[in-house]
Order: structure tokens, then sequence, then C-alpha cells
């Protein structure tokens, strides 16, 4: 439905609006799992003495042929318990999600070896929430965890390193692998409000976390190095953000069967300036430092929902849109964690027998994938190309009264 924020009526609200567990009586067991399949093309531009080392034969415009990932792809699961610890005052949940789970894999002698060959983030969450009802018509709620970080990447070093010519020590070829964990302290908020009656509005905030994630960094030279497979083995320690986000959503009850809702987000990625790695233990390289110069990102969705219906009373049916700006400036944007603008299209089913509520959704994504010509990456990354996701996801709750 793309409005969550203002009507979190499913456990998943620890995620979305804390404030949401007021929704739900007694005591309930939610489990989801989504998949999200992207599917993504790219041409890379030549860039300065790139015809050294990629093989293939650029078209007029300069550009490499056509590039696909091998994997892209998503998931998101959850796995939620609430409770209604004093009646219509007071509920409790225990939840652990996904967030983030994302991976990418490109050929080993593809184009793309000098940006990213392989890698994956993930940042699962432990969290425990409350929410408490002080009045009949406000709630508020807050949650609190840890976040466990993890990220992996592995691509070929271009031996061109600031206009100097490193082949005769890295080879052509040479391998950098990088991994790392984190634990981090996460926290939300929200509020829901019932000004009048089939109306609700909520708002809620997610803490900035800043993360240290450590682990070890391997330079493996090229076949045709002077030390052919020998390795540089160091630590890194990398700085991540995950900024602050603000969200606010409105659903009303237009008719005893249908309900409208709309919801904004809003990230403040003004604050990812920079993405610095320390390195220690290795000679050739002291840091690595990553401009990112981000903007704010924003987000404005909403849906419609149909339940009630006499011929189906368990049947609820819903659809929606949403339009997404993305923080990354053209100039900054990597293929080890491309994000573009998009919108897309919601649909989705819930249907309850009894004391259980299945849910089936299905969105499809359109990504706005610029020209980039003033890629300030090294190597570059001018790229230009397409993209879309699917994503598809079931849930299935079930409440103990």
């Amino acid at each position: 439905m793309g409005a969550a924020v203002g009507r979190p009526d499913e456990a998943n609200a620890v995620f979305h609006n804390p404030a949401g567990l007021s929704l739900g009586a007694g005591v309930r067991v939610y489990a989801s799992f989504g998949l999200a399949m992207i599917d993504a093309s790219f041409q890379l531009q030549q860039w300065d003495q790139s015809d050294r080392f990629i093989t293939e034969q650029p078209d007029a415009d300069g550009y490499y042929p056509v590039v696909e990932p091998t994997r892209a792809m998503a998931v998101i699961p959850m796995l939620a318990v609430t409770a209604e610890l004093i009646p219509d005052k007071l509920w409790g949940a225990l939840s652990m999600y996904v967030p983030n789970a994302t991976g990418a894999r490109f050929g080993a002698t593809s184009t793309t070896r000098y940006h990213l060959i392989d890698g994956y983030t993930i940042a699962p969450v432990a969290q425990l929430s409350v929410a408490y009802q002080p009045s009949p018509i406000v709630a508020i709620g807050a949650g609190f965890g840890m976040m466990n970080l993890r990220l992996k990447g592995k691509r070929d070093v271009f031996p061109i390193i600031d206009g100097t010519d490193a082949t005769q020590l890295l080879g052509t070829n040479a391998r950098l692998d990088l991994e790392g964990s984190a634990w981090a302290p996460t926290w939300n908020a929200g509020v829901l409000v019932a000004p009048i009656k089939g109306l609700t509005i909520g708002a809620a905030v997610t803490g900035r976390v800043d993360a240290e994630i450590e682990g070890p960094i391997t330079l493996t030279y090229g076949t045709d190095a002077p030390d052919p497979g020998g390795k540089l083995e160091a630590k890194q320690i990398t700085s991540q953000l995950l900024p602050w986000a603000f969200s606010a959503g409105a659903n009303y009850d237009v008719h005893p069967n249908v309900e409208i809702g709309s919801e904004f987000r809003y990230w403040l990625y003004r604050q990812y300036d920079n993405q610095r790695t320390d390195i220690k233990g290795a000679f050739l390289i002291r840091e690595l430092n990553t401009k990112k110069d981000y903007h704010d990102s924003w987000q404005l969705s909403g849906g419609v929902r149909v339940h009630g219906l006499q011929t189906l009373p368990g049947l609820e049916m819903m659809l929606g849109a949403h339009t997404d700006k993305t923080p990354a400036p053209t100039k900054s944007l990597t293929l080890d964690s491309p994000t573009f603008s998009h919108y897309g299209l919601h649909s989705g089913v819930r249907y309850t027998v009894g004391r259980t509520r299945l849910s089936l959704t299905y969105l499809h994504y359109w990504y706005d994938v610029p020209v980039i010509t003033d890629s300030i990456t090294s190597p570059p990354s001018n790229v230009r190309g397409n993209g879309s996701n699917n994503i598809v996801s079931s849930s299935i709750e079930v409440t103990f009264r």
C-alpha cells in the first residue's frame, strides 16, 4: 500500500513506527520473508589507459560492451513476537530482522573487474520495542536494539595509481579482498494519533548509526607480477554511517470498505561526506578515502486498501506507488554500492482466517540510471545503463488472545 507509518497494524510496526504496536491485541507471532531480484545492465566508458588492460573494444561513443551482474539480489526477513502487557495500555515486542542484506557479483574478467567482482552488505538487527497508550487517541512507542554490520568486497586493482604505473610491482590483475564486521546500537521512536474517527496520523524517527567495521584486507599480486600470487595481508577499519531518518504518514477510511493513505520519508544523508578506511600493517598504503558528498534523500508514497467485502470478508487488497530520490551525486557513485532514483508500483493481498493472517506482496521498481560523465572515483565510474527490481514477499501472523 505504501502507507505503513500512519497505520502500522502488523508486527512490523517495530520497524516502521513502534507506536503501531498499540493496534494489535493479545500475543502475536509474526514471520515474513522477502526477496528482491535486481535486473540491471551497465556500460563503462573508457578511461585513461584502460585500453592497456581491457581487451574488449569500445563502441563509437567510447563505451565498452554491456555488462550484467551474474547475481544481484537482496533478502528481507523478519521474525517478531508482540504481547499486550496491560490491556489497552502497554505493549511489548521482541524482533529480529534484516533491513539491509544486498549482494552483487560480476564476472572476474568483465570490464567491471576494477570496480567490483563480488560483494555484499548485511546488517541484521535484534530489537526490543514498547508502546504505551496514555489516552484512547494517542500512542507512543520506542525501540532499542543492536545491529551487526557485515561487509565484503572483492575487485581487481587498476595498476595505474594516481598516474603511476604499478604493473612492475602488482601485475595487471592484482586482487583486493576486504571484509569486516561491527556491532552498533540502534533506536527508533514513533507516535500515533487518531484525532477523529477513521483517521490515523503517525510519525517516526530512526537514530543515526556510526560504526567502525574491522576486518582483514588482502592484496594478492597478479599472475604477471614479480611475485605472482604473493599476498600482502593487513587489518582495515572502515567508517560506516547510517543517517537519521524521519517519516510521517496519514491513513483515512473514506468508506467502511476503503482506506487511503500516504507517507513521506526523509534521510539526512548530507552527513555522509566521506568514507575512510584505515589500513594497518601494509607498507604500500595506509588509508583509502572515498569521497561521497551525499545529499539528503526522500521518498513519497501512497495507496489504497479495499477490505471487509461481504462476499470475501477476510480478504484485503492493496495497491500503491512511490517515487524515491537518491542521495548519491553522479560524481561519487560507485558500482560496489550503486543507488539510483526510482519509482515503483506496489500490490498486495492479505487474508485472515481464524487467528491467522497471511499476506503476499509484489513490488516493481524502475531505476533512473543516469549517464555519468563526471566521476571522481578511481578508476572512474562513468557509466550508462538501466535497471529494475522485482520484490516478492510473504508473511504469516498468528494471534493468541
